[in-house]
């Protein structure tokens, strides 16, 4: 069995199989093509349709091994529907949370999320081709940021260059949090479940902290301005009497 992520990603892992290798494909279980976005890792309908014909082609090959691959389909079921709750959770939780990204690696997830995405049209597809974005499509992109138009900003830290340099700094600057991804699954991540779990907790951690910071920054307006109130009637009455008077 080769099993590959397919949409153009990994194109030469089935090149040249042999007549009865059997071939699992993310891209062919959710219609993905190439030249879509093929992180399809990320996404939880690409995910269950891959566990489930794993486990059914196993099956097939080793039918004495069914009930074997059967429990370990219900185990990865268990796992991923902790991470779906989790995404669930967040969606109700924050609402119309947005964001913008260096490159659409982590976008599936984003999406069964529930955030918007509000980069650039222009900068994506310049990415997407593989193209440096223009300075005009940089500066665009930075509005953005330091408008305070988006929650988050999702970095590939694997694409570090110039131009993400300069997005990432801007984000800082902004205090617009910066949520780190990568291509491959990180060394001190155990599975993909507890991997894509992390990046969900890492984006809750900082929405929350804006969240917090925007309150606390209301709070403090409010404050500031029962306090220009109340000192500032009592002076307009002053006046106002004192006019009374002398007419």
């Amino acid at each position: 069995v080769v099993v590959s992520n397919g949409a153009g990603y990994d194109s030469w892992a089935t090149k040249n199989l042999e007549r009865d290798t059997v071939s699992v494909s993310a891209a062919q279980m959710v219609g993905a093509v190439e030249g879509d976005n093929p992180h399809l890792w990320f996404s939880s309908d690409a995910r269950n349709a891959m566990a489930k014909e794993l486990a059914d082609t196993y099956s097939r090959i080793m039918p004495k091994q069914k009930k074997y691959f059967t429990n370990k389909l219900k185990a990865w079921n268990r796992r991923e529907t902790v991470i779906e709750r989790s995404m669930k959770e967040f969606s109700d939780t924050h609402r119309n949370v947005s964001y913008a990204a260096t490159e659409p690696v982590a976008y599936y997830l984003l999406s069964d999320m529930g955030l918007s995405d509000k980069t650039p049209e222009s900068y994506t597809q310049s990415i997407s081709e593989g193209s440096q974005p223009s300075s005009k499509e940089l500066q665009d992109f930075q509005k953005i940021l330091e408008g305070h138009q988006v929650d988050m900003l999702i970095n590939n830290v694997q694409k570090a260059d110039d131009a993400t340099n300069i997005l990432t700094g801007t984000a800082h600057k902004s205090d617009v949090p910066v949520i780190d991804v990568t291509e491959q699954m990180p060394a001190d991540s155990k599975s993909l479940i507890s991997w894509i779990a992390q990046l969900i907790k890492q984006m809750n951690e900082a929405v929350s902290s804006k969240d917090d910071a925007d309150s606390f920054f209301q709070q403090r307006l409010r404050s500031r301005r029962i306090h220009h109130e109340t000192f500032h009637r009592p002076c307009m009455l002053l006046i106002e009497n004192d006019c009374q008077h002398r007419l």
